[in-house]
């Protein structure tokens, strides 16, 4: 199928759409019982290839975190986000979740009061209830799926309203230190681990499923997690110093991808196991520069998929404008697509490739002024 505008084939999907769109007649906002009953199955069968379509989802869709994390359940078939924007603004420690069957937002709990928030006397910050306060999450946040349960690594750096809370009640905040964390979707329950754990603020996290293994990287040091000792060992590994990268698993080589950083620049990293190094891939063309990519790996073609900010400004980019390209290893050259790609607004986590209906997914907000994220889909098939 020759390629079109993502805006057109809105159209072709108009027949298995319209049910959905019942999910928000006149507005309602039905209970959650009600709502699951309206979300009738989409029709990924029918779904056409090689162009960007814009969904039309079920449920009250999140805004746009710009610094928040997303990761694809595939055996669960759902995407997870968590992350804010804190500063003076945003403060949602929930959960949101993304139902692929059904394309139906669906959220675990409410968010906790900032009024919450505590740190124990290991310095850990903990909610009264369990939960990591609300974090810029980045690309610290990844599927499990031996333990189907996710990984979360984070320190509130930029939590500044809620640091000055606590302050103004007296509490110290002197060894306040990053934490690890994990999620279960099943009980929406946090648990978290006492132990030594990297500052992954504005850094990568990816889960190894050879060695059963997390990957973290901040530029300068490599860090792997073992789910079973649930313990962090450093390596002397580094990269290119900088932060906000974003690593994905190749599963061609079995090693980790790593895309850019806030220097935006378009360089491609691999690390290999079990030599323990990163390297800069030699490439035969060069993307748009990248700065918290919006990447993805398409584990049956073995393909990167990449959605650049087409601005001199990767970090925020105001006019929404980008490019998709496609990087092989096997011709180590990137390729840029003949296609209108959807928006992107600067930094973004939130992209996936979901590898039971072979599409890659791309979360972002429509515009400038619209903060509700929307959702993009492309099945990817040579021409």
């Amino acid at each position: 199928m020759g390629s079109r505008p993502f805006f057109e084939n809105r159209f072709l999907l108009l027949g298995f759409s319209i049910v959905l769109s019942a999910c928000l007649f006149c507005g309602l906002s039905p209970a959650f019982s009600e709502m699951t009953a309206k979300c009738l199955p989409f029709d990924w069968k029918s779904f056409p290839s090689n162009t960007w379509v814009k969904l039309q989802t079920c449920g009250d869709a999140p805004r746009k975190v710009f610094h928040g994390a997303a990761s694809l359940a595939a055996d669960r078939n759902e995407v997870f986000f968590f992350g804010a924007d804190t500063h003076d603004v945003d403060y949602d420690n929930s959960v949101t979740r993304f139902q692929l069957e059904n394309v139906q937002w669906t959220k675990d709990y409410e968010p906790d009061p900032v009024k919450t928030y505590q740190v124990t006397p290991e310095g850990y910050p903990r909610t009264s209830n369990g939960r990591p306060w609300a974090h810029h999450a980045f690309d610290s946040f990844d599927y499990h799926p031996p333990s189907r349960r996710f990984l979360f690594v984070g320190f509130p750096k930029h939590a500044h309203f809620a640091k000055r809370q606590l302050q103004e009640n007296g509490v110290t905040l002197d060894a306040l230190r990053p934490a690890t964390w994990w999620y279960d979707p099943d009980k929406k329950q946090w648990e978290l681990l006492k132990i030594s754990s990297p500052n992954l603020f504005a850094h990568g996290l990816v889960w190894h499923s050879v060695i059963d293994q997390f990957i973290g990287h901040d530029g300068s040091s490599t860090f792997h997690f073992d789910p079973m000792h649930q313990m962090w060992k450093t390596y002397p590994s580094p990269s290119i110093p900088g932060w906000h990268q974003r690593l994905v698993w190749e599963t061609r080589t079995g090693q980790i991808l790593s895309l850019g950083n806030n220097t935006g620049n378009s360089d491609l990293w691999t690390y290999s196991l079990p030599h323990l190094q990163w390297e800069k891939i030699t490439v035969k063309e060069t993307p748009l520069p990248a700065n918290g990519a919006a990447i993805a790996y398409d584990v049956h073609q073995e393909i990167l998929l990449y959605i650049a900010n087409n601005h001199s400004n990767s970090y925020n980019n105001p006019s929404g404008k980008s490019v998709t390209f496609l990087y092989r290893r096997s011709t180590g050259s990137w390729t840029k697509l003949s296609l209108e790609s959807p928006p992107l607004f600067g930094m973004n986590y939130l992209t996936q490739y979901d590898p039971v209906r072979h599409v890659f997914l791309h979360f972002e907000k429509t515009s400038q002024s619209d903060d509700q994220l929307a959702v993009w889909a492309l099945r990817w098939e040579r021409e």
